[in-house]
């Protein structure tokens, strides 16, 4: 039996009805998280995140190492401590920053969901509106949306009737003056795959920026529209590489 229940996209699964998938109930009556053997008994496919997942992220690379090299300065290698040791040690504090940077991540983006869904009057949500308004006033909004659509599945931050793609991104001292430097091609193939999973052909794509310490400070870069085929075409064959590489055709059964 597939239980479905909220949480972030990242490395999920997807029934064919559009409900996340992201947990099942074992044989032994305990649930756990869906692994491809569920997928292929139950015709499940991918999140988007999850395609996007498995190609290279440099700066995300750069930013783990980064941690990594921090904690190594901040910490002090043990007497007797072998030098493997204390890497392992250095690796699994950088491993706590990032887990910390994650945690916060999702909290910021459940207090804006909380205000789209249900009004909530969280600072978060007062921030993205404003900007949101000032972008794009009077549309009507819908807030983590999920769907399938041609092997793979996803929730969307936010989309409107009119087809306005928007995602938000959280980030350490953010610069509100240079969000044209944090966006990156994986940012528009994830907006580009959204639209088409929601049969939008020439959607508006936003990302949203959201400083984790300063909610108040948000910033926005809306994507060129000339980009989005060229995006969804990179993002379906990577599909294709994800489905070649775990060789499950996704969404059939076996």
């Amino acid at each position: 039996m597939i239980k479905t229940q909220y949480r972030a996209e990242s490395g999920h699964w997807y029934a064919q009805n559009g409900d996340p998938a992201y947990t099942i109930v074992g044989a032994n009556g305990n649930e756990r998280n869906t692994t491809l053997r569920d997928a292929r008994k139950h015709a499940l496919v991918p999140s988007v995140t999850s395609v996007l997942g498995i190609a290279d992220k440099p700066a995300l690379t750069n930013w783990k190492l980064d941690r990594a090299l921090e904690a190594s300065l901040r910490l002090s290698q043990w007497n007797g401590e072998s030098d493997q040791q204390f890497i392992g040690r250095c690796k699994r504090e950088a491993k706590k920053i990032g887990q910390t940077a994650a945690k916060r991540g999702s909290e910021i983006h459940a207090k804006i969901e909380l205000g789209f869904l249900f009004g909530a009057d969280t600072a978060e949500y007062r921030a993205v509106r404003a900007v949101i308004d000032g972008l794009y006033p009077n549309e009507t909004w819908h807030a983590e949306a999920s769907f399938c659509t041609d092997g793979y599945g996803g929730k969307i931050d936010l989309h409107s009737d009119s087809g306005i793609f928007i995602d938000f991104k959280t980030k350490d001292n953010l610069d509100v003056e240079t969000a044209s430097r944090l966006v990156y091609d994986e940012h528009g193939m994830q907006l580009s795959a959204y639209a088409n999973g929601k049969m939008f052909d020439n959607p508006e794509r936003c990302s949203i920026f959201i400083d984790r310490a300063d909610v108040s400070k948000v910033c926005h870069y809306v994507w060129d529209k000339e980009t989005h085929k060229k995006h969804l075409k990179m993002f379906k064959n990577l599909l294709e590489y994800w489905q070649l590489t775990k060789n499950y055709q996704s969404g059939e059964t076996k």
